[in-house]
């Protein structure tokens, strides 16, 4: 070949480096470009913008073609024609440049923006989960608030229960807002009822025996149950029962007695299952004019209730040979067969044993 036609060629080598390089940089534009025109407005128009490039470089290459083939006289016309084209993709390519720096710009701008926008979603996440828990604590609050006006209704509806005193004319509320039913019914069962025989002699010493009958109430001592009752009620007695509330009856003695306290310890053959011990407080925290009441079997009528008040703390009495200090008298009738039964505070707790009536009746 020529000399000529080797500088044909060697520019023509030239020209197709130069225009691969840049299909190979445009490719990569365009690449870059799909992506991030995605988001933004001008995806469409780079999108055609590529295409037309694409469009020159498939003439350019079928010029190349047919430039392999050309004649010496056509060479310079070609070489031309592809210095243009190529000066023409440069020209583009700078504008595709510029583009993309603008888009990397607003990508930034968009990148920052999400970012706020995501925090912004946390934040209100969080938002509605304290606002769910508020509104989880205020149906908690109206739920207490209707059921506290509930009770309330109820209450001025159902005024408690009082007792009232017919000798001061004060009214006293019972305790635990229960009746005086209801308090004998929590007491009764502990209550007991006192027998046996005591041997008596007539004015010409002939012997007889003689039925006693008292009152007792079951306690609790450190884990042993026992019998509290007067000691005048079973002092000389043999053959002594005792019997509960639901009837059963069963044989008992004697452990301990106190003639100077009237006070007497028995201990009977029942199952444990038979005995509901009741509470003893210190008779110090009354007050003259508390309520009472007395649950006992006077006349041998078994679980009598009778109600009072305290009249008077701390008298002193005398029975028999025995002179009995800190007594309580209290306006609670007591009759024969109330004596050892228990002296109760509206709550049901022991204040006193009852043992004697300054009358001319006995028991």
């Amino acid at each position: 070949m020529s000399e000529a036609g080797w500088s044909v060629m060697d520019a023509s080598a030239t020209g197709k480096r130069c225009v691969y390089s840049l299909v190979a940089v445009l490719v990569g534009l365009s690449l870059f470009s799909a992506v991030f025109f995605g988001y933004f407005t001008g995806y469409s128009q780079s999108r055609v913008e590529i295409g037309g490039l694409k469009n020159q470089l498939s003439e350019i290459q079928a010029q190349l073609q047919s430039f392999q083939h050309a004649s010496n006289s056509t060479v310079e016309g070609l070489n031309n024609s592809v210095s243009a084209a190529v000066e023409s993709l440069r020209v583009q390519l700078s504008k595709l440049q510029a583009d993309v720096a603008a888009l990397q710009v607003k990508l930034s701008a968009s990148d920052q923006t999400y970012t706020n926008v995501t925090q912004m979603q946390v934040e209100l996440k969080q938002l509605q989960a304290e606002i769910s828990q508020l509104q989880a604590d205020m149906d908690s609050l109206q739920r207490q608030i209707s059921s506290i006006q509930t009770h309330v209704q109820q209450l001025q509806t159902t005024p408690p229960v009082v007792y009232q005193n017919v000798y001061e004319n004060i009214t006293y509320l019972l305790g635990m807002n229960v009746s005086l039913s209801q308090l004998y019914e929590q007491v009764k069962v502990s209550v007991v009822m006192i027998q046996g025989l005591i041997r008596q002699y007539d004015v010409f010493g002939r012997s007889y025996l003689v039925q006693i009958q008292g009152s007792g109430f079951v306690y609790n001592h450190s884990g042993h149950m026992v019998i509290l009752t007067n000691n005048h009620v079973v002092n000389g007695a043999f053959n002594i029962t005792v019997t509960f509330s639901n009837g059963n009856r069963y044989a008992a003695s004697v452990r301990g007695a106190d003639a100077s306290t009237d006070f007497a310890v028995l201990v009977s053959n029942a199952s444990q299952g038979e005995y509901t011990p009741l509470e003893v407080i210190s008779s110090s925290s009354l007050k003259v004019g508390d309520p009472v009441i007395v649950v006992g079997s006077p006349y041998g009528l078994e679980g009598s209730l009778s109600e009072g008040i305290i009249s008077a703390l701390n008298r002193t009495i005398t029975t028999d040979q025995y002179t009995i200090t800190n007594v309580i008298q209290t306006t609670a009738p007591l009759n024969p067969g109330n004596s050892g039964g228990p002296l109760m505070n509206y709550r049901g707790q022991v204040v006193g044993i009852t043992t004697a009536i300054v009358s001319d009746s006995q028991g």
